[in-house]
């Protein structure tokens, strides 16, 4: 009969653990479409300004070799600018912001302060 009361106890003493459960459970699907937000908005604005950099500064001879290069680094490929994207909302956004306002235009700072901003406060702030 004690052994029976202790199997009891020790079966309430779940019930925090039974709760813990069933709201991870719950919450996944949540996680699932925040994630799937952040990765088509990194996607696509890292598509896009990919895009952009490469037809409007990439094929300028006016810019300097290394300055070029430089920003080649961070957006020459689709899987450099979403790795950049992804430095940008959930890492140090700093070098990327700088090296597009110093290198390209001043307008990419206020650019990447907004996304930096709407990712971090509308996708990141759900995770």
């Amino acid at each position: 009969m004690v052994r029976f009361l202790k199997l009891v106890r020790a079966v309430r003493g779940f019930d925090a653990l039974f709760i813990m459960t069933a709201s991870l459970k719950g919450s996944l699907a949540a996680l699932t479409w925040a994630c799937g937000l952040l990765l088509a908005c990194q996607v696509f604005i890292a598509l896009l300004l990919q895009q952009v950099l490469h037809l409007f500064y990439f094929l300028d001879d006016s810019v300097p070799e290394e300055d070029r290069r430089e920003i080649y680094v961070y957006f020459g490929t689709l899987t450099r600018s979403l790795f950049s994207m992804f430095e940008l909302s959930l890492a140090n956004h700093a070098p990327v912001s700088r090296a597009l306002a110093e290198k390209v235009t001043q307008w990419f700072m206020l650019l990447a302060v907004l996304y930096k901003l709407t990712m971090g406060f509308a996708v990141i702030g759900v995770l």
